[in-house]
């Protein structure tokens, strides 16, 4: 498992912590279009983000967090993200 804490200062509230967790890829059953599915948690909530083979599965699930948090906290983050484009562009 990859694990990464992040800092959130917001202007108008109380700093915290945010944690991004990418768990290990499994492999998907033969009839899925994706062979391959990374558990991937972002401030709690929990996200399937699949790939072609384990690694692209890992890439995927940090690209997604890393749109995820730039576009709902943006600037407020210790490392700072920078912005990506939204998945599928």
């Amino acid at each position: 498992m990859i694990e990464l804490t992040f800092k959130l200062t917001p202007e108008d509230g109380d700093a915290r912590d945010v944690l991004v967790r990418i768990h290990e890829p499994t492999r998907n059953p033969p009839e899925k279009k994706w062979p391959w599915a990374a558990p991937v948690e972002v401030d709690g909530r929990q996200y399937s983000i699949y790939g072609m083979d384990p690694l692209d599965a890992i890439e995927n699930g940090a690209r997604h967090a890393a749109i995820l948090l730039h576009g709902v906290h943006g600037d407020a983050l210790d490392p700072s993200i920078e912005p990506r484009m939204k998945e599928g562009q």
